[in-house]
């Protein structure tokens, strides 16, 4: 049975005080509203990261009121508060993205039923105002009860206003679990390779999140078959946001190394990038599974050090984070840092062909007990 969704007012009660604060200031000179993904998180029963105030009021005047330094009014005109956690921007309407980011005109001082109009989805614009009533022109609570994701108005208007929408979409999805809406797909689908125009950095954000999200893989699959991973892919690798996301992804849809590999064979990934994605999971998989640093320590050497930075970048709890300090202190103790080796340790010892492997082997299992002797 799914949750009772909250209230107006209970929302309202249970709003953190610095959000309460800043907006009882603002209601007092002008209208001001809950708005964007803050709100309908608390209507999913989900807490939010941030929080979204929309006033009647401009800039600078919400500046003023609230008494907050300049420098936390950015170029775009949206006040960041000096605590983090609250972002206020002007009720606003907007034209043209020739850029395909930023809209070439802003006007301040819209009405609440232009402001959302401009929004991208539609479980997004809605607004709760001081006195408890939600406001929803676009039926956005219809879609949020559907668990549907659906732009605001024409999709293929929303979607070449900002180009990064596209992806936005996927990654929403396979946070809320959500179906995308038909039309969304579609136009998705024949815009997606103009993602190429937009910038590493702001996609990167964006498929990290993607990649990461506990609901995602059938969003992965969507993204897959509509183009939109092929487009955005092949010019990040072998950047932060894919690297560290390899093995969480793999962990949380497979439960073992050889269907991990499938899944992003099937998912068209590189087979260098499925290679490193298997050691970094079976890694992770023998430092999660054993307490002892020598069996870390093996498992490292196996796995080799471009798996292990994987791992550490993605991290994983407190034993993930051990091992980095392991790692960041010791390196990879492998078959490289023993004192003698190959014909070196033939002449100390004495041996002849099968015995020199076996004999590093030893030497291996003493160095993983006692990593100190290569760290003198």
């Amino acid at each position: 049975m799914a949750a009772r969704r909250l209230s107006g007012e209970e929302i309202l009660a249970g709003l953190p005080a610095p959000v309460r604060t800043a907006w009882q200031a603002l209601e007092a000179r002008g209208a001001t509203y809950l708005v964007g993904g803050a709100l309908r998180d608390l209507l999913l029963g989900r807490a939010p990261h941030d929080y979204d105030l929309a006033t009647s009021l401009d800039p600078e005047a919400a500046r003023a009121v609230l008494g907050w330094p300049q420098h936390l009014l950015d170029g775009f005109g949206v006040l960041h508060a000096p605590e983090g956690g609250l972002e206020i921007v002007a009720l606003r309407s907007e034209g043209g993205y020739r850029d395909r980011r930023h809209p070439d005109v802003v006007r301040f001082g819209a009405s609440l039923a232009a402001d959302l109009s401009r929004r991208d989805f539609t479980a997004n614009a809605i607004a709760l105002d001081a006195a408890g009533a939600l406001h929803d022109p676009s039926r956005g609570l219809a879609d949020l009860e559907r668990g549907l994701l659906r732009t605001v108005g024409c999709a293929r208007d929303r979607l070449r206003e900002d180009l990064l929408r596209i992806l936005r979409a996927y990654r929403l999805a396979a946070e809320l679990g959500w179906r995308l809406d038909p039309e969304l797909r579609r136009t998705a689908r024949s815009l997606a390779p103009a993602l190429a125009e937009v910038s590493r950095e702001r996609v990167g954000e964006e498929l990290w999140r993607l990649l990461c999200a506990d609901l995602g893989w059938p969003a992965l699959r969507w993204a897959r078959d509509d183009g939109v991973l092929a487009a955005v892919l092949p010019s990040l690798r072998p950047t932060r946001p894919i690297a560290g996301a390899l093995p969480r992804l793999v962990g949380w849809t497979v439960g073992d190394a050889a269907a991990a590999a499938a899944r992003w064979q099937e998912l068209g990934l590189p087979r260098a990038e499925r290679r490193l994605a298997t050691r970094a999971l079976v890694l992770h998989r023998a430092i999660a599974g054993a307490a002892e640093r020598p069996a870390w320590r093996a498992a490292l050497a196996a796995a080799g050090p471009r798996a292990a930075d994987v791992l550490v970048l993605a991290g994983g709890g407190r034993r993930i984070a051990a091992f980095a300090r392991l790692y960041g202190r010791e390196g990879v103790l492998d078959r490289g840092r023993l004192p003698l080796r190959g014909a070196r340790l033939a002449a100390a010892e004495g041996l002849k062909g099968a015995a020199i492997g076996r004999r590093e082997r030893e030497l291996l299992q003493e160095l993983w007990q006692h990593p100190e002797r290569a760290l003198d």
